[in-house]
């Protein structure tokens, strides 16, 4: 009983692997079929692994990309040592690179990495296309091993008749990696782009936009690498859409300095953009968005509709990219991020004619690199102030109020002039912003003056209200007190008028139907009416009040009770920035 026990789990593995490894259906139905025959399972294993192994197309891959293609100055015995060498170290490498270069370094450069995609993703059999893409990377601080791992990925992962080339943009002063292409076989399908004018980051990937030759415009940061499978739901996608697709790429993340793989399962993909116009809150799936994902044979594996895309990496077909306008140059930013550039293109392509997208199924590894200590901070906060007032005068000129609540900074800045992509915004009647938030973005609230924003905070507590996912258009539920984080999930905004607390969304927290001293979220509705009243003049904690009752905070029961009024410090909260 033992020995059949065994066998039976030793034929079980056997078929996973064999399922899983080889993507053919007449050898796994040959080997389903050999497995189950029992006393002739040995014969028939050999038979099996054979036909399978001679059915499998052989990578050939260079021994030199299996080696250390750059040489530290001091070798590192362990991954957690601390290496110093004669410019620093890695602390110094982590402060120029925003990623440990010497760990970079000493990784092969056609290195395996995993598969993490949704099974779907694995098993659906993607039809071939003729589109071609074209991969467009700005260079900046990243080494040439990160480079050359990108560009390499880039190769061997995409199918020699798929790919067009990769364009390398190499603004002045950045790294020239001429050398390096030669050196390494693949200077035949890179095109470097060399810039002596310095310029915004948009006007570079606008720059080489134009070099590009491929159906597909692949927009990617310098610090990536591509993952298996890529390209086969991307090009399948575009090849649906009929030249009007802006597809965003999901993500695997990448230890900036121990360059592990990290799976990266996101909470939500559809996003709403915010009044800000360089930000956006994630909502959750739209019944109808499920519904039409449902129609497909693999709807895990189908893409995902959404109203804006959030950063890059991101494709587009070329023809309705170039047609549309490209990028906005005049965004400003750093060298690596421009706040709402992908924002503002989303708003862009779908009043256009076009359709927006998230595909589960393409998925590249980005380098979550180092945060810059010197003053990015900075000069992103004023971006986003300059940006937003480009982008709201564009797409909100009858929306100033709403904006202007959203960034009160800008009440004092000079609003930029009518440029060349107005002009060719307005030549291609594109629709208004009114009929993007009732056709596209329909859960983005709107309405009236902003009497207060922030975070509900308990005043005794590092305790927060959070309305833990129940924000969307089609999911009432109740909120519960979470450790504070500020992120959007514990943003509430409470408007004059009719004095409701409100997701960014526009769920409004009332009375439970059910539990009658507890709140819930769901839609706003006439008499839900709260009232702010603060514990003593000039204080920043008062006591949040609907229907006469107060809001409490139980240390041992996370739910949002109102209650009979005791001023007690459990019932006092401060509603603003997190501090």
């Amino acid at each position: 009983e033992d020995e059949k026990d065994e066998l039976s789990a030793v034929k079980t593995l056997l078929q996973k692997y064999l399922t899983k490894k080889y993507n053919n259906k007449h050898i796994r139905r040959r080997v389903i079929l050999y497995l189950s025959s029992g006393s002739m399972f040995l014969v028939y294993l050999i038979s099996a692994l054979i036909t399978a192994l001679l059915n499998q197309p052989v990578e050939t891959v260079p021994a030199y990309l299996n080696t250390n293609a750059y040489k530290p100055e001091y070798i590192v015995k362990r991954n957690t040592d601390q290496v110093f060498d004669s410019s620093g170290g890695k602390a110094y490498y982590l402060k120029r690179h925003r990623l440990d270069k010497i760990r970079s370094d000493a990784i092969p450069l056609n290195r395996q990495l995993e598969d993490f995609r949704p099974i779907a993703c694995k098993v659906k059999q993607y039809r071939k296309t003729k589109l071609r893409i074209s991969i467009v990377v700005v260079l900046d601080i990243a080494p040439p091993s990160v480079v050359m791992r990108m560009i390499i990925s880039a190769v061997q992962r995409t199918k020699p008749e798929n790919l067009a080339e990769v364009v390398v943009v190499q603004p002045k002063g950045a790294l020239d990696i001429s050398s390096y292409l030669w050196d390494y076989g693949v200077s035949d399908k890179v095109t470097i782009v060399s810039m002596s004018l310095k310029k915004t980051l948009n006007f570079y990937r606008n720059e080489g936009a134009g070099y590009a030759t491929g159906d597909i415009l692949v927009f990617l940061p310098e610090a990536v690498e591509i993952l298996p499978g890529w390209a086969e739901p991307l090009l399948e996608a575009m090849a649906d859409s009929d030249q009007g697709l802006l597809a965003g790429l999901s993500l695997d993340e990448i230890n900036a300095e121990t360059f592990e793989q990290v799976e990266h399962v996101p909470w939500h993909l559809i996003s709403i953009p915010r009044w800000d116009f360089t930000s956006a809150v994630p909502i959750e799936f739209p019944e109808h968005e499920k519904a039409r994902r449902q129609q497909f044979a693999f709807p895990e594996a189908s893409p995902v509709r959404t109203p804006v895309l959030q950063f890059i990496p991101w494709a587009a077909h070329r023809a309705t990219f170039l047609r549309l306008g490209g990028l906005d140059e005049g965004l400003i930013g750093s060298s690596t991020q421009i706040p709402g550039d992908t924002i503002e293109l989303s708003i862009r392509w779908w009043s256009c004619g076009g359709e927006v997208a998230y595909l589960p199924c393409s998925k590249v590894g980005i380098v979550s690199l180092v945060a810059d200590a010197g003053n990015e901070e900075e000069s992103i906060k004023e971006a986003k102030i300059y940006n937003s007032l480009r982008i709201a005068r564009r797409w909100a000129p009858s929306y100033k109020n709403y904006f202007f609540e959203a960034v009160p900074e800008a009440r004092t800045r000079q609003g930029t002039q009518s440029n060349a992509l107005d002009t060719k915004i307005t030549t291609l009647s594109c629709h208004t912003l009114d009929w993007y938030i009732d056709n596209i973005a329909v859960d983005w609230m709107f309405g009236h003056k902003v009497a207060r924003s922030g975070v509900i905070k308990a005043a005794n507590s590092n305790a927060c209200v959070d309305n833990m996912g129940h924000d969307g258009r089609y999911s009432a539920g109740r909120p519960r007190f979470y450790t504070c984080h500020g992120q959007y999930s514990q943003k509430w905004v409470q408007v004059t008028g009719n004095e409701q607390i409100q997701t960014e969304t526009g769920k409004c927290l009332m009375s439970d139907q059910y539990w009658h001293d507890v709140l819930t979220l769901d839609y706003c509705k006439e008499g839900h009416a709260w009232k702010w009243e603060p514990v003593s003049q000039g204080s920043m904690f008062g006591y949040l009040m609907y229907k006469d009752l107060c809001l409490e905070y139980r240390p041992d029961n996370n739910f949002l009770f109102y209650v009979k009024c005791t001023q007690r410090e459990n019932q006092q909260f401060s509603f603003g920035p997190l501090s």
